[in-house]
């Protein structure tokens, strides 16, 4: 057992409507639902029992601990994982990533699920998906002190391009049959761009659970529109400016969630991607920083690739599968 490896590879997010209707101190009393996809952006997560007994844990992420006692592990996903799984060996545990964290596209959550996907493969514990993506929430639950939603999780697990509706005691994971053609041109139009600035969610998300009374109206409005966004996506031909108009709704209503969702400079690059041709959707994320999703055309999208020294986009598709064992 000792020379096994795992490595788990878990896809990012990008999420177009209904974020913030994934809290549970909304969907317990109200239900909630959100449209989001995995990408082709990727969280690895490598782990390794061993037999070294100068050292019981070597984690190595954006920092490294090296530590005989689980109580002393500084990163909480991880020591949760471990203590959730009831893992006593010792471990390596090894992670990077395609893109740096805090960018608005689910990492943590990614981490956490690929975390899990990895150890209990190590350790022979057989996990549906559903307990994985649960599993991963309940961690990251503690970790924020009730300021998480569940959406990066499932989608984290799942993959694929998914409507995901939250209950009180369930959720319900209904991947999107889009025709491919269409949903090729849809996502070829599509780029994320980079607002230079990565940020922290917990303030933000703290913040909005702070507002629950005056967010539940615009929760409500947000839900609306997700179902409005759910129909226009399963029409056999994709309007593109149609989709983005109710992703940018949904933008406007979010911003009135917390004052600490965006900025001048956020407002800044906003303007000049609209004088550029470009149709703005939303900055993804909790808010303060990460990536913006737009829509473009044809003469933009040359103008972005035709760079190739400041590449502050991503041309992003479809990743079918959620977490996956190498």
């Amino acid at each position: 057992m000792k020379d096994k490896i795992v490595i788990s590879k878990t896809p990012l997010r990008v999420s177009f409507v209904g974020g913030g209707t994934d809290m549970p101190y909304f969907y317990n009393k109200y239900s909630g639902g959100t449209v989001s996809c995995a990408i082709d952006r990727y969280i690895y997560v490598t782990v390794k029992y061993h037999d070294n007994h100068q050292e019981k844990y070597r984690l190595n992420y954006s920092t490294t601990e090296i530590t005989s006692s689980l109580n002393k592990i500084k990163n909480l996903r991880i020591k949760s994982a471990i203590r959730m799984l009831k893992i006593k060996k010792p471990l390596y545990i090894n992670t990077f990533a395609d893109i740096p964290s805090n960018s608005g596209l689910g990492s943590s959550s990614a981490f956490t699920v690929g975390l899990i996907a990895a150890l209990s493969e190590l350790d022979n514990q057989k996990l549906s998906k559903i307990k994985i993506a649960e599993m991963a929430f309940k961690i990251e639950t503690k970790v924020t002190h009730n300021s998480v939603g569940k959406q990066d999780h499932y989608i984290a697990t799942y993959g694929g391009i998914n409507y995901i509706k939250y209950q009180k005691n369930k959720v319900l994971v209904s991947p999107l049959n889009i025709n491919t053609k269409e949903i090729k041109i849809f996502f070829d139009k599509m780029f994320l761009v980079w607002t230079g600035k990565n940020r922290s969610a917990s303030d933000v998300l703290n913040d909005q659970k702070n507002n629950i009374k005056k967010n539940i109206y615009y929760l409500k409005k947000m839900n609306k529109h997700t179902s409005d966004f759910k129909k226009e996506i399963l029409k056999k031909k994709l309007n593109s400016n149609k989709l983005f108009k109710i992703i940018n709704l949904t933008w406007e209503i979010k911003k009135k969630l917390s004052t600490l969702i965006t900025n001048k400079h956020i407002e800044k690059l906003f303007t000049k991607l609209i004088n550029d041709g470009a149709q703005i959707g939303k900055l993804l994320g909790a808010g303060n920083g990460g990536f913006i999703l737009i829509n473009v055309n044809s003469k933009l999208k040359k103008k972005l690739e035709s760079n190739p020294v400041k590449k502050n986009y991503i041309n992003f598709k479809i990743e079918e599968k959620g977490v996956t064992i190498l």
